[in-house]
């Protein structure tokens, strides 16, 4: 049988790229070329597919879904008959491949990105920095609002009209609240416009 050479558009059109990485690969020596007397170069598909997935690192953003062949999905040459079989050889099989790697190692990238950006807009505050902010004041309030009672307690005696009652200690919390917004306003991260 004799070996069907391609021209290096058709070998792009068979592994699914860019006639550029196809000529790209031979520049880098990843894949090779069989000069002819005319002068141009064709490529042995079959050779050139082992080549590829040997030398070339694969993308974790590639638009490839399916590979063409067991070496093209990054497996080589099939295992031999005598292979090793058991645990250790399924352990190897299951094991993630590189892509799924770079694909991870991009994603956390790409996440780190989003949060430095974050940052630097301003858009996120330390955690330690606002749950210590927002305890002390809340105790701020709850202290406050227990000592309503004995702030009105003075202003209370001696009044029998509920409603003048209902006045006095109705201030008192106000001030409490009041006094707490304030409290909350200034520990808050100043507004940017």
């Amino acid at each position: 049988m004799a070996m069907r050479l391609m021209s290096k558009a058709e070998y792009a059109r068979h592994r699914g790229c860019d006639e550029k990485a196809v000529r790209k690969a031979i520049k880098e020596g990843r894949i090779s070329a069989i000069p002819q007397p005319n002068g141009r170069e064709l490529i042995d598909p079959e050779v050139a597919d082992i080549q590829w997935a040997r030398n070339t690192r694969a993308r974790a953003d590639s638009a490839r879904t399916a590979p063409l062949s067991e070496a093209e999905a990054g497996q080589g040459v099939p295992a031999p008959e005598n292979a090793p079989e058991g645990p250790v050889a399924e352990a190897a099989a299951k094991a993630p491949a590189y892509a799924d790697f770079r694909a991870r190692r991009e994603a956390a990238d790409a996440e780190m990105a989003e949060i430095a950006l974050a940052k630097e807009r301003r858009l996120l505050v330390d955690r330690k920095v606002a749950e210590q902010a927002a305890f002390e004041s809340f105790r701020a309030l709850r202290d406050k609002a227990f000592n309503v009672p004995l702030r009105a307690a003075s202003r209370i005696v001696g009044l029998a009209d509920v409603r003048a009652i209902d006045a006095v200690i109705a201030e008192e919390l106000r001030l409490a609240f009041s006094s707490w917004e304030s409290d909350m306003l200034a520990r808050l991260p100043a507004k940017e416009d």
